[in-house]
Formats: structure tokens, C-alpha cells, sequence
């Protein structure tokens, strides 16, 4: 739930006794004209209130440390992809969606399956996963392409195809890099907006995170958050058509 929080902030004026031949009401000031003779400390104290509020409405997911970290660029982006290599670990994750495949509400559960050995992907190797949920029971396997260079998300298969070749993490990884990608028709732009920051995803913290945003010609927009050894923690992705899906990282193991 979002909520706004009110704000409010007082100043305090100090009255001395002093024997100084300083006129009293040349040190004390009434409201209005402390009010216009310190413009500066008045944006400062809204400031610092306003921030108060954007931490407020930042809820359970949030970056701690939005400062770009100064270390080497990521050349194996495995090392911030989920583990689909780790036949049997399990992912759970809070879902809420707007599509016709998932659950509006309920938890995700991937379940790794490892890799598909009838099938490549640009010859990347394919990886699978059967996706089902805690509240609406079984799903279907969703596939990825994923190599040191690249991670793609390929969706279901249908008649012999995938459903979408959304590429979520390309190397080199480092702060500003960039690449593009066409997904179900849409040329989509991502791009590397912090790198080697800390985030908190439902109550825990997480070092040496990626963050990345990805900005579609036809509307499509939205943000992934990778930590380094876990893989998605938070991921919002909107497209046209009012699709939505929104993931929480819960546990793995």
C-alpha cells in the first residue's frame, strides 16, 4: 500500500538576555519575514522532507547504494543470471501479472531442469524450467538461452517456437552499457542504469546488484534488478495490451 506521509517541520529562534546594545526585535524575526529572508534553509528543510517521503513510498523494493561502482566491467553474465544450470533448484518468487499465461496474484516456483540437449538458440545452449504456483497449481516449462555473453528469455514454446527472445543481460556488464534486441515485434532497448549497487527485496539486502532498464519503440518499459550469485531479485516489465508482470525474489534452494 502507498501512502503519502505529511510532513512537517518547525524552526527554532533563540531569545538572549544579552546586554548588548542590540535592538531585541532586530535578532528576532516574526514568521513571515524569517520565512523571506532565508529562502535557501527553507528549500533545504523541504528537501530533506521530501526525501523522508520518496523513502516512504519506495516500499519493499529499493536501491540502498545508487552509487555506480568504480570496478571492471562483467564478462560472464552467468555470474547475475538464475542458477539454470543447478538441475533441481527451486526459485520462488511474489507474482502479480496482467497476461494470459500466469495467475493475477499468487507465488511463482521454478523449478530448474537444466538444459535441453535437442535444441539451440542462435547457438546459444537452451535451458528450461517448469514454472508453477503455489495457490493455482502447475504451470508449463518457460526456456532461456544462456551462455558467458548473453541470457534471453524465450517464454513457452507454441507449435514449435518460442514465444519471445527478450535479451535481459549482455556482455560486457558495466555501468552505462547498453544493447538492443526485437521482442515480439518490438525493437527494446536495455541498458545498464547501476552496476555493483546494494538493493532490498522483501526485507533483505543484496550486494554487488545490476540494475537494468529496458525501453521498448512501441511502449513496452520496465526495470530488472541481478544479484551476483542469485539472478533476478525484482523485475516490473509493461507492455502494450496492458500486460504486466511484476516478480519478488522470496528464496532459493
Amino acid at each position: 500500500m502507498i501512502g503519502h506521509p505529511r510532513g512537517r517541520f518547525c524552526v527554532l529562534m533563540f531569545e538572549s538576555n544579552t546586554t548588548m546594545s542590540v535592538k531585541k526585535e532586530s535578532i528576532i524575526m516574526g514568521r513571515a519575514q524569517w520565512m523571506t529572508a532565508h529562502p535557501r534553509i527553507l528549500l533545504g528543510v523541504w528537501a530533506v522532507v521530501m526525501l523522508a517521503g520518496v523513502s516512504l513510498l519506495s516500499g519493499c523494493s529499493q536501491i540502498v547504494d545508487p552509487k555506480p561502482d568504480a570496478r571492471a566491467p562483467e564478462a560472464n553474465v552467468k555470474n547475475y543470471y538464475i542458477l539454470l544450470e543447478s538441475s533441481k533448484m527451486e526459485y520462488r518468487y511474489d507474482l502479480a501479472t496482467q497476461n494470459a499465461f500466469q495467475p493475477l496474484a499468487d507465488v511463482l516456483i521454478m523449478d530448474m531442469q537444466g538444459a535441453d540437449p535437442t535444441d539451440t538458440y542462435n547457438s546459444i545452449p537452451v535451458w528450461y524450467c517448469n514454472w508453477s504456483y503455489a495457490a493455482a497449481g502447475a504451470g508449463r516449462p518457460w526456456f532461456y538461452a544462456l551462455c558467458d555473453t548473453e541470457a534471453v528469455a524465450l517464454g513457452i514454446e507454441q507449435n514449435g517456437n518460442y514465444t519471445d527472445s527478450w535479451i535481459e543481460l549482455k556482455a560486457p556488464l558495466s555501468n552505462g552499457a547498453s544493447w538492443s534486441f526485437t521482442s515480439q515485434g518490438e525493437s527494446v532497448t536495455a541498458t545498464v542504469t547501476k552496476y555493483g549497487v546494494s538493493a532490498a527485496v522483501n526485507g533483505h539486502t543484496y550486494d554487488d546488484v545490476v540494475v537494468v532498464d529496458y525501453k521498448g519503440a512501441a511502449g513496452t518499459a520496465g526495470t530488472a534488478w541481478f544479484a551476483r550469485g542469485t539472478g533476478t531479485i525484482y523485475s516490473h516489465i509493461e507492455r502494450p495490451g496492458n500486460q504486466m508482470m511484476d516478480l519478488k525474489f522470496r528464496s532459493k534452494s
